[in-house]
């Protein structure tokens, strides 16, 4: 009798508590290691200061670079602690994030190896500056670098936490419905990769509210004006996305289409630099974004639109006209 009250008793899935802790703990590690690396830059900087050589240093970009880890640390410990405690919503935020660090990471990972490696090995091989043996030891170094920060990590952070036995094992330990299931998953990705772009749209009021604007490059007042519509149309559509709300889809949808469509039109007959310049990069600047060919805006405009379009269509399921909310049980 005992003995049918404990198979009762016991969860019909494999219980994955042990791995939940184990990747958890490796996420902790990572938040470290990015919480080390913003004092780094700092350091960085404040040495080139020192040596007079901050002249062609972005201070702006350096303290951006330092706040993205701090940032980066939080968001790893964060989870990694949500994760060790087998919390539902812990993993559908790792999900969530992992699927755009891995696609992120493949599109970076090929333009680096297409377009940029080729270009830097030519740049540091040139008149035998540096040993052709050296050059080749940087280049296998960035290139395996690159290759498990940017795709074996979130690979393998995607393949775990989409496991059927790890959602029920989270789900198990924490029979509370979570405000991550109160929209289907695919939804809640696009509604908060929707808010992080209303976040990072705002930043570029530190650009000196510079954007293309349909063939031409706004900044000042008419670029303010600009990107707070932006900003607020991003915002809205983030919030009705997780409300289930149809119009935010729309919206949405027809923000991408025109925006990609401004910068695709706007760099056609701008070039990369006159933008750089309006911005106010130094001279030392605009030549290492000669020097790497950063000047593809146009392109990753192109590939971005045609991501989020499509994907946007792929959710489109889960929006039914006249109602606000849908099957909040979403299988991945």
């Amino acid at each position: 009798m005992a003995e049918c009250e404990e198979m009762i008793q016991s969860p019909a899935f494999k219980d994955r508590k042990v791995r939940l802790v184990v990747f958890g703990t490796l996420q902790i590690i990572l938040g470290c290691l990015c919480a080390l690396l913003a004092p780094l830059m700092i350091i960085g900087m404040m040495a080139a200061a020192h040596n007079n050589s901050a002249e062609g240093a972005n201070v702006k970009a350096i303290i951006f670079g330092a706040l993205f880890y701090v940032l980066l640390a939080v968001w790893f410990i964060w989870m990694g602690i949500g994760s060790v405690m087998a919390r539902r919503w812990a993993r559908a935020l790792i999900l969530i994030s992992s699927w755009f660090w891995l696609i992120c990471g493949l599109l970076g990972f090929i333009y680096i190896m297409s377009r940029l490696i080729p270009n830097m090995y030519s740049n540091m091989s040139e008149n035998d500056k540096v040993p052709k043996a050296m050059v080749t030891g940087i280049m296998i170094g960035m290139i395996t670098f690159m290759t498990i920060f940017y795709v074996i990590i979130p690979g393998l952070l995607v393949l775990f936490y989409s496991g059927r036995d790890v959602k029920a094992t989270c789900e198990y330990r924490d029979p509370k419905i979570r405000w991550t299931d109160k929209c289907p998953l695919p939804v809640l990705a696009i509604s908060l990769m929707t808010a992080v772009g209303a976040i990072s749209t705002l930043t570029m009021g530190t650009c000196k509210w510079t954007l293309p604007f349909f063939g031409i490059i706004l900044n000042g007042t008419a670029g303010a004006i600009l990107i707070l519509v932006l900003v607020l149309l991003y915002a809205y559509s983030a919030w009705g996305l997780y409300k289930m709300n149809i119009k935010a889809w729309w919206v949405l949808l027809l923000v991408t289409i025109g925006w990609s469509a401004s910068i695709i039109i706007t760099f056609s007959r701008v070039s990369m630099q006159d933008y750089y310049d309006k911005i106010g990069f130094s001279a030392q600047q605009l030549e290492s974004m000669k020097r790497f060919n950063m000047s593809n805006m146009s392109w990753f405009c192109g590939l971005w639109a045609a991501v989020t379009i499509a994907y946007l269509l792929c959710i489109r399921k889960y929006f039914v006209s006249g109602r606000q909310e849908t099957n909040r049980t979403v299988e991945q």
